[in-house]
């Protein structure tokens, strides 16, 4: 059970935050420091502080009894309310970074979440005030020394404000066009929900107090944050039809014999259907190969892992996982299987890359080691019980992933995992399958790799 502040509660995403926890089993206390009262039904975890003066909010947070374990900021005004750029300053910037110095002053503040905003970091945006503002309490929470800090970078922020901002309505009815034209997977890229970005938040303190954060300095960024703060709303669905899951699976120091397992091939088209009814993409292997005889008796059921992809120079997500390869790594889960559900009559491999690719990938050479085994083979009354199910295997894999026993030695500070042959260079043969199957494959049944 932990204890956790809350500034911004009164706004947006901030509110959603603080009703999350409140909501939340981790949560013992819930405090807040705001101008005023929190909207909120009574409950015996919160502990709200009113001060109209914000410049002594800092000074609320060094006092505040029981200790908070984690920090969250989502504070933060447009121009037009502040009445003038130097005026927004000292609330996005000047008050936000005070909080930061307060909180690590404290010495228990183990967590620091800070609600910043997407794109702020790269040319032309880099440059203008309010990237300048949101940039430099960033740097100031890297600075500070947090055992863990959590920076989420949302696009444009939907719900329904106190105050209504000039032009947001045409933005978003902009992102529903998007969602439309596009996809829900480019909506959600480009546009999250503040309940959404409040759950993700909450998802992600909670992953870096387990332990389970990626890295010490975890940035957040869209299409991210739409799919951690989904799984939230997942999770709380699958519990109330089904038993609870433990969100992590194996034992830290790594994975036990049969496994790591190895299956490598070309992209292949698939169902056509993770995508567009599951809004859950895969990635597809040949499982009848002679080189893999255990994927004939193993269990059908979901698997967890790493996946390494040999993505062309032009894909705008190849990141060589170091100077000596030329693939690039990524965790994954999949399924192996004939899927009940879906009544497949020919057993098959689907991957789901965690990672939101922003362009397709057929006929790249996938590499797979599995490293663990997630659940058995299931069937559902309905597409949302095993969506939820689908999310709850991500989560599961993510945490599993993130111990030492589990990383890839060669790339990750710390990873204990042998992770070599996905980063090799293509044998011969594999140069040859690559060349009769290269490039984008089409068929019926194919989808959209992503």
């Amino acid at each position: 059970m932990s204890t956790s502040a809350v500034f911004g509660c009164t706004g947006l995403v901030g509110h959603h935050i603080f009703a999350t926890l409140l909501a939340s089993d981790s949560a013992s206390t819930v405090q807040t420091i705001s101008r005023r009262a929190p909207k909120a039904a009574p409950s015996p975890k919160l502990q709200a502080t009113v001060e109209p003066d914000s410049s002594q909010w800092p000074a609320k947070l060094a006092a505040l009894t029981p200790p908070p374990t984690t920090v969250y900021s989502a504070l933060g005004t447009t121009r037009a309310a502040a009445g003038s750029l130097a005026n927004q300053w000292k609330i996005d910037h000047d008050l936000n970074v005070d909080i930061v110095k307060a909180a690590k002053a404290r010495g228990d503040v183990s967590t620091f979440v800070f609600i910043s905003s997407g794109g702020t970091r790269g040319l032309p945006f880099s440059v203008t005030p309010y990237a300048r503002m949101k940039n430099g309490v960033e740097d100031a929470i890297k600075e500070a020394g947090f055992d863990h800090a959590v920076i989420l970078k949302p696009g444009l922020i939907k719900g329904e404000r106190e105050v209504g901002r000039a032009g947001l309505g045409l933005m978003v009815g902009v992102s529903r066009l998007v969602g439309k034209v596009f996809g829900q997977r480019t909506m959600d890229t480009w546009s999250q929900d503040g309940e959404i970005i409040g759950r993700a938040a909450v998802r992600a303190a909670e992953m870096a107090a387990a332990g389970r954060a990626p890295a010490k300095y975890w940035v957040i960024e869209g299409l991210e944050i739409s799919e951690m703060g989904k799984m939230g709303e997942a999770d709380k669905r699958h519990r109330t039809t089904m038993s609870p899951r433990p969100l992590i699976t194996g034992p830290p120091s790594g994975p036990s014999p049969p496994y790591p397992l190895r299956l490598s091939g070309p992209v292949i088209p698939g169902f056509g259907r993770g995508s567009s009814s599951l809004g859950i993409p895969t990635a597809n292997l040949p499982v009848d190969t002679p080189a893999t005889p255990w994927i004939a008796t193993i269990p059908s059921g979901v698997y967890f892992g790493w996946a390494s992809l040999l993505l062309p120079a032009s894909h705008p997500d190849r990141r060589p996982a170091s100077d000596a390869t030329e693939f690039s790594l990524f965790p994954m889960v999949m399924s192996i299987g004939y899927n009940p559900f879906f009544k497949n009559a020919t057993r098959s491999a689907e991957v789901h890359v965690l990672h939101g690719f922003g362009a397709d990938f057929y006929g790249v050479p996938m590499r797979l080691l599995l490293v663990g085994f997630i659940r058995d083979e299931l069937d559902y009354a309905g597409v949302e019980a095993l969506i939820a199910d689908i999310k709850v295997d991500c989560e599961v894999a993510r945490n599993s992933l993130a111990r030492d026993g589990w990383r890839p030695r060669e790339v990750a500070e710390g990873g204990e995992l042998d992770c070599g042959w996905l980063l090799r260079d293509l044998e011969e043969g594999e140069r040859v399958e690559v060349a009769q199957r290269g490039g984008k494959q089409e068929g019926e049944g194919g989808e959209e790799v992503k």
